[in-house]
């Protein structure tokens, strides 16, 4: 069962440029030009750095599975879809302008 999730990052001309195993089922992804926002089965919100795609956070919790992520044109905020029909909206600026 090992790596039995991965994120891997190609250029747009087709070439890798890495991959990171993964622990948990994706769901949902959204990028922006710095980071990749991922949403999982396993109920967590992952931030990740576009370039290494290591975790520029902690892992953000929630209770039932993500099914969609989105972010607002002025990247403020993160729009988290719920398997149960919740929206939940994360402030996604630093810890002070948030």
């Amino acid at each position: 069962l090992q790596d039995r999730f991965a994120l891997h990052l190609y250029s747009v001309n087709g070439k890798h440029l890495s991959s990171i195993p993964l622990d948990e089922e994706v769901t949902a992804m959204c990028l922006t030009e710095e980071f990749v926002v991922l949403g999982t089965m396993q109920c967590r919100l992952e931030i990740r750095d576009l370039q290494s795609l290591r975790a520029a956070m902690p892992p953000v919790p929630m209770r039932v599975p993500v099914h969609s992520v989105s972010i607002t044109k002025e990247k403020t905020h993160i729009l988290v879809g719920l398997e149960d029909g919740k929206l939940i909206v994360v402030g996604a600026g630093q810890p002070a302008e948030v």
